[in-house]
C-alpha cells in the first residue's frame, strides 16, 4: 500500500463523516433556541398612551434578562421600559406607556423583546428609567421576538 491509497481512503473518511458532523451540529442549535413573543396587544391593535396589560410567552434557556422595548416608529430611540419575567413560559406587565401625552393619533409603535447578557443587565437596572433610551441594540444585547406594531389613540392620560 502507498501513501496515496491511505491518503485517499482518510480524505473519503473525513469527507463522508463532514454531512453527519454537520447534521448533528444543526439539531443542536435548533434544539436549544431562546424564543419569546408578544400575545396581547396584537399588531394593529389600538392602545392608549397606557396599556393596561401587555402579555407574552417566553421559552429557552437564557442568561442575563428578557426587557420589553418600545420604539416609536418615526423616533430613533428604543426604550427599555420593563424586565420581563418569563419563568413560567407565560409573562404579563401592567401598566406600560407607549409614548408621550403629546404622540398623535395614528402615531404607531413597536413593542419587540431584547435579551440582555448579564454585564448588560447590571448596567441597565442602574440607569434611571427615563434613561434608558437606545438607538439600536448594544453590545450584549439581542432581539428575540418579532415585533407587534401597535398604533396610538389620542388618549393622555399617562400610567399612575
Amino acid at each position: 500500500m502507498n501513501a496515496w491509497t491511505i491518503g485517499s481512503g482518510t480524505l473519503a473518511l473525513i469527507l463522508a463523516a463532514i454531512p453527519a458532523y454537520l447534521q448533528i451540529q444543526d439539531r443542536t442549535a435548533e434544539a436549544t433556541p431562546t424564543t419569546y413573543s408578544i400575545t396581547t396587544p396584537g399588531d394593529a391593535d389600538e392602545v392608549d398612551l397606557c396599556v393596561p396589560i401587555i402579555r407574552g410567552t417566553g421559552e429557552g434557556p437564557h442568561e442575563g434578562s428578557v426587557w420589553l422595548i418600545v420604539h416609536g416608529a418615526r423616533n430613533v430611540g428604543y426604550y427599555a421600559v420593563r424586565e420581563v419575567d418569563p419563568s413560567s413560559g407565560k409573562w404579563s406587565l401592567s401598566q406600560i406607556q407607549v409614548g408621550s401625552a403629546g404622540t398623535t393619533e395614528g402615531a404607531h409603535y413597536e413593542l419587540v423583546l431584547w435579551q440582555f447578557d448579564r454585564r448588560l443587565t447590571d448596567t441597565i437596572k442602574h440607569i434611571p428609567k427615563d434613561h434608558r433610551v437606545f438607538v439600536s441594540p448594544p453590545d450584549g444585547a439581542s432581539v428575540v421576538s418579532q415585533p407587534t406594531t401597535v398604533v396610538r389613540r389620542a388618549d393622555t392620560r399617562p400610567c399612575v
